[in-house]
């Protein structure tokens, strides 16, 4: 079910995805005054610099007063959860997940999950973000929407279980499978990673089988892990081990792993995480409305721990902002830690920027602006007041941002937001959708 816009008319979806001639841009690393064009062909940065004479442009976007950068990654959301936002506020984790989320979440339709998903798209491309990875429960659907919208998406199915013969687990791995044969078939641009759940929620067999899932077919692996007190606590009593130490035995810190959370954590636990194939997806909004903490990330980095950064979903944040959370994570680190140098606008943007591509397994084909690079890009507003004025582009955005100043948004080489516009979202008709559901819940 297609939600392009039908507020476009034929010429702007003709030239959408065609030759795009970005000119006269600030670069979001480079020195302020310095500027550069970006000519992008084929879904692909073709040229950085001075744009060749000959190069042929169907949309020209003046950028005279926009930094350009590389969209943001949200290395852990769970989309469709924007229908719960609001729906479970102001309780602790245990009661917040287990007596209000996933109740009203088994009664949730794919197709209700599909405009839920949608929703999210919506929010995360208005504020900067281009790529996601997304833990879900509804088979075909959260690709569909990548589809229909031009996103950017790492899909993992989320799976539960007891061991490598439960048949639940059976079931979604081979879900998760036939998710990712059907995302070729309708042509999304998504890739996959295998998604247990959490160490609570999988039995240590089916981790074990997972581990050697993943070291058959190469996909990464994507899981929850040390995110309460409980889990951590319960961990030792049961195991005698830290969550860390007790997946490490599994044998998924062997493979390409992103972990969410990771608030719980020794220095033991640290050293086992500082290795080239893991990432830590920190999510500080969520984690500190469900008064679950605050991770180590300084400690982490200072190990060399790969970090990266996600929003958590909607239920939990509230917000899929990657732009706030940014500014939340540098500012609780450094009130954390009574460390001003603890995490530096620099250096949160390469957690939200960099790291986020590495983590989602996106850095050999999107991430940098350079010459053969795929074309993810959005360009910010430097005229928004309270961004003025800029002595260094990365504290005044770190620092002072919120979302606003996005202006346009590039995805695959193709405008997705033109001036604030969402270009394959009918907004309209999403609101309608939404209002529906809500109206059954």
């Amino acid at each position: 079910m297609p939600v392009l816009t039908g507020k476009r008319d034929e010429r702007d979806r003709r030239l959408n995805g065609q030759n795009i001639l970005i000119k006269n841009a600030h670069f979001y690393d480079a020195p302020y005054g310095e500027r550069k064009d970006v000519a992008i062909r084929d879904g692909k940065i073709a040229h950085v610099g001075k744009a060749p004479a000959d190069f042929a442009a169907d949309t020209v976007i003046d950028a005279s007063h926009k930094t350009i950068m590389p969209g943001f990654v949200n290395c852990h959301t769970h989309a469709y959860m924007t229908l719960f936002r609001g729906y479970a506020d102001d309780l602790p984790f245990h009661t917040w997940l287990f007596d209000r989320i996933l109740p009203i979440e088994d009664s949730l339709t794919g197709e209700e999950a599909y405009w839920g998903t949608i929703l999210a798209y919506a929010e995360m491309i208005r504020s900067g973000t281009t790529s996601m990875v997304d833990m879900h429960m509804f088979p075909k659907t959260v690709v569909r929407a990548a589809k229909d919208t031009g996103m950017r998406t790492v899909l993992t199915r989320g799976i539960t279980g007891s061991d490598r013969r439960d048949p639940g687990a059976q079931r979604r791995i081979g879900e998760m499978l036939a998710e990712k044969e059907y995302a070729e078939e309708i042509g999304a641009d998504a890739t996959f990673m295998f998604g247990p759940h959490a160490i609570y929620t999988c039995g240590e067999d089916l981790l074990k089988y997972i581990a050697e899932l993943s070291g058959e077919t190469g996909l990464p692996v994507h899981l929850h892990l040390a995110e309460t007190k409980k889990e951590f606590d319960d961990c030792l009593a049961e195991h005698g081990k830290t969550t860390v130490s007790y997946l490490a035995d599994t044998g998924l810190l062997e493979r390409p792993i992103l972990l969410a959370h990771c608030v719980y954590l020794t220095d033991e636990d640290i050293a086992l995480l500082a290795r080239p194939n893991v990432s830590v997806a920190t999510n500080p909004a969520s984690n500190a409305k469900l008064a679950n903490g605050f991770a180590p990330v300084a400690k982490m980095l200072k190990a060399g721990v790969r970090v990266c950064l996600g929003t958590d979903g909607a239920s939990s944040n509230n917000s899929l902002n990657m732009i706030s959370e940014m500014r939340l994570l540098s500012l609780l680190q450094k009130g954390e830690t009574k460390d001003a140098l603890a995490l530096t606008a620099p250096e949160t943007m390469k957690i939200a920027v960099r790291n986020g591509y590495e983590a989602a397994g996106l850095a050999q084909r999107c991430g940098r602006i350079e010459e053969g690079y795929e074309a993810d890009l959005i360009l910010i507003d430097e005229d928004a007041p309270h961004l003025l004025p800029q002595f260094d582009f990365r504290a005044a955005f770190t620092y002072a941002a919120n979302g606003s100043e996005v202006t346009d948004s590039i995805i695959h080489g193709k405008l997705i937001m033109r001036d604030r516009m969402l270009l394959t979202i009918d907004e309209e008709r999403m609101r309608s959708e939404i209002a529906k559901i809500i109206k059954r819940f």
